[in-house]
């Protein structure tokens, strides 16, 4: 079943039941199917065809959903924007993209004005809060569109980071972003009755597929949260009477450490689990997590380019592990062997939800897709009796504490664009707690100065925020290996000066 299928069906079930809630917005399943119905057919009046690229930069809401559903339903394929990031990676983004239409939000095309009239294929740029798009839709018919879609045609692109460290489009089918919602349905047993307080945006995997996905296919209701602060989850899990958390790591140490007298003043009865993904968690924290709120915790691990592939369940769980694979998987060791259960290797899964590949790049989708296997570049281990740890990324790949990935040559590009910078690295650096601190290594050029103030502004200027060092260093020489690139694993190791 496509994307536009599993919509459909359930607004002929249950027109009338909640889908999409923020604040003083609240829109059915009918509403939603109508008003998504209608988005499509005034994009294909506006010339979308089927697979037109159409970028979405908007924030955390229900116009986001609509227009997603509209995208997909009139058989566009919808390039999800991260609205963190910064003016030259937008740029960058929708260039690469060959995005020919833009949904934003007047906000976001005042910021990246500079750069529109530049991005060679685009031809329209609709901001959704203005009154010009009101009259687009309201104008459009709200009949299903006749659009063609099969399961095989491709339907989203979402840019990470991910496994080789560059920006890159990484292409999903229908049928590959219909893959594991189901199945993560079915294991945490999320029903009808439902209702998902949701802070996980929809412009990455996790968020489209398991949060939003997932609970249109079952029919359960989401509450957005725009903005995370435990207080704010602790309100609407009460208001709303949710049931169903869905997070990082980062938001759950941050709930366990709310007081014992705060959570008092909630009632939090109808709580009964909450969903992970995205960042190593800390089990000690999430054993409280579970004790302070009375609810079960389930692990979620995967990727951009293959979604879910291990998963805690209702009836299989073990806190510092994501769960067991849902699909076949190889520990492979240094030698490319099968590593033994307890050894880690790198992990390598063979799932039918995969990627269709990297957007414009068949030779690092090769590097990573081969013979039907993905090679993820994590490290892990399995240990007797089946249960799954995440150990780190192979490469180096620095991972915030809310489960956003950092290539370091991005920011490294940055760095070295700075007229005095020789040589710069990017590294996460153990901080001691299980988390790491980004920090930038940089050589200033002989007989030049650059001041750390300096750096952290040329960064802060070309670089989403959870992209920006916390740390800046001045060196006088950055270790290399044999092979003349940077030793990162040389650099991971350094012990930094106290502040």
């Amino acid at each position: 079943m496509n994307i536009k299928q599993t919509l459909e069906k359930t607004a002929s079930e249950i027109p009338h039941k909640e889908a999409i809630v923020l604040d003083a917005q609240r829109i059915t399943y009918g509403e939603l199917d109508e008003a998504s119905n209608k988005v499509a057919n005034a994009l294909l009046e506006l010339g979308m065809k089927k697979g037109t690229h159409v970028a979405i930069l908007m924030s955390h809401s229900p116009e986001w959903v609509i227009n997603y559903f509209g995208v997909v339903k009139g058989g566009g394929v919808a390039v999800l924007v991260n609205p963190a990031l910064k003016t030259p990676e937008l740029d960058f983004l929708l260039r690469d993209s060959d995005s020919e239409i833009l949904l934003t939000e007047k906000e976001f095309s005042r910021m990246i004005s500079s750069v529109l009239p530049h991005i060679p294929l685009l031809k329209h740029v609709i901001e959704v809060d203005a009154d010009s798009y009101t009259k687009m839709v309201a104008n459009s018919s709200s009949m299903s569109p006749t659009s063609d879609i099969k399961d095989e045609d491709e339907a989203t692109i979402i840019y990470t980071s991910g496994v080789l460290g560059r920006q890159k489009g990484v292409v999903h089918t229908h049928a590959s972003l219909m893959g594991t919602p189901p199945i993560v349905s079915t294991a945490i047993q999320r029903r009808r009755e439902d209702t998902i307080i949701d802070p996980a945006r929809f412009s990455h995997l996790f968020g489209l597929c398991e949060v939003l996905l997932g609970s249109v296919g079952t029919g359960s209701t989401i509450v957005l949260m725009p903005n995370f602060t435990p207080r704010a989850v602790l309100e609407a899990v009460e208001k709303e009477k949710g049931s169903i958390l869905f997070g990082v790591p980062a938001m759950y140490n941050a709930l366990a450490l709310m007081r014992g007298e705060v959570l008092r003043d909630y009632n939090l009865d109808s709580l009964r689990l909450a969903v992970t993904a995205g960042a190593k968690s800390f089990p000690k924290l999430m054993e409280t997590l579970e004790g302070k709120f009375g609810l079960s915790l389930y692990e979620v691990y995967g990727l951009t380019e293959v979604s879910a592939v291990s998963i805690s369940t209702f009836n299989s769980r073990k806190l510092g592990t994501v769960g067991k694979p849902i699909c076949s998987l190889k520990i492979l060791d240094d030698s490319g062997k099968e590593a033994p259960k307890g050894e880690i290797g790198e992990a390598v899964f063979n799932a039918p939800w995969a990627m269709k590949g990297y957007y414009k790049a068949p030779e690092l989708t090769a590097q990573v897709l081969k013979d039907g296997w993905f090679y993820t570049g994590d490290l892990v281990r399995m240990d007797e009796d089946g249960y799954l740890e995440y150990v780190e990324k192979k490469s180096f790949i620095i991972v915030t504490s809310s489960g956003l990935k950092i290539g370091p040559s991005e920011v490294e590009f940055v760095l070295l664009s700075h007229p005095s910078v020789a040589e710069a690295a990017y590294v996460g650096i153990d901080d001691g707690y299980g988390g790491q601190i980004p920090t930038a290594f940089v050589v200033p050029k002989e007989g030049q100065n650059a001041t750390s103030e300096e750096l952290a502004s040329l960064c802060y200027q070309n670089l989403a925020d959870f992209k920006l060092p916390k740390r800046i260093e001045f060196v006088d020489s950055i270790p290399k290996t044999a092979s003349g690139k940077i030793d990162r694993k040389k650099l991971k190791e350094t012990e930094l000066p106290q502040n």
